[in-house]
């Protein structure tokens, strides 16, 4: 589904002689474009799915839906939601749960400090603080795909367009989850929710373009089952350091010897 949409097959018109963009610039049409590519992205089907789970999910351990569809809005981001809905399961105080979700995600730091480059054109700072928030996995990955072949002012509206879907169609596949909630076998909920991560790797390996990329892809399967066994709950940052900055060293290294 994902090939459907291809930001190459976009023409991209002219100015005006006045310097004026051209209707088919205006950024309510890359937005809508944006719109589109997330609905007919196979990332955002997977997203949907993996949040129809977490709707199960949350109805099992009896977390209300209102703070489960405000979770998504505002943390928007599901690892950490299954963090938030773990500890109120466990009976955690707030403070813990609130300093575990933030820690959860400071792995989204190198993805927004990638991706806000590439997009931000000539937005203002305001505009850009609120385009870091729908910096998650999923939309990052189809900013990396799509966003070359965009003009540079057209990114951000394209970006808004993508990720406001993403979010606003997350939410309601939490909803659904929670209203199916019973009809569905556990093990499917729990499959449902996984799906992201093992999606999220496809996509990597499909957007690994030189040999830093396949290091660090190669790095990250090999630490990640050490790490998960005695990294505790850093072990996603540890395996993003070392990995991430032994790729890059080889990397660097290989340049400057050529």
């Amino acid at each position: 589904m994902s090939q459907a949409f291809n930001c190459r097959d976009i023409p991209v018109t002219e100015q005006t002689e006045t310097g004026a963009p051209t209707p088919e610039e205006a950024p309510h049409v890359w937005f809508w474009r944006g719109v589109r590519a997330a609905v007919l992205s196979v990332q955002g089907v997977v997203l949907f799915a993996s949040f129809i789970g977490f709707g199960g999910l949350i109805r099992d351990v009896g977390f209300p839906l209102g703070a489960a569809l405000l979770s998504t809005l505002v943390i928007w981001a599901l690892p950490a939601q299954l963090i938030l809905v773990g500890g109120f399961a466990a009976g955690s105080p707030i403070a813990v749960i609130a300093l575990a979700v933030g820690l959860s995600s400071v792995r989204f730091f190198p993805l927004v400090a990638s991706v806000m480059p590439m997009i931000r054109g000539k937005s203002g700072l305001g505009t850009q603080l609120l385009a870091s928030h729908y910096v998650a996995v999923s939309a990052w990955v189809e900013s990396i795909r799509l966003m070359p072949a965009i003009p540079v002012e057209a990114r951000m509206p394209f970006f808004f367009g993508l990720s406001n879907v993403f979010v606003l169609g997350s939410a309601v596949a939490t909803l659904v989850g929670y209203l199916l909630a019973g009809t569905l076998p556990q093990a499917l909920v729990n499959g449902l929710v996984f799906l992201t991560p093992i999606v999220f790797l496809l996509q990597l390996v499909r957007n690994a373009r030189d040999s830093v990329d396949w290091l660090a892809l190669g790095f990250g399967l090999i630490l990640a089952p050490v790490f998960a066994q005695f990294g505790g709950a850093y072990e996603l940052l540890w395996i993003g350091l070392i990995g991430g900055g032994a790729a890059y060293g080889i990397g660097r290294w290989r340049r400057t010897r050529a």
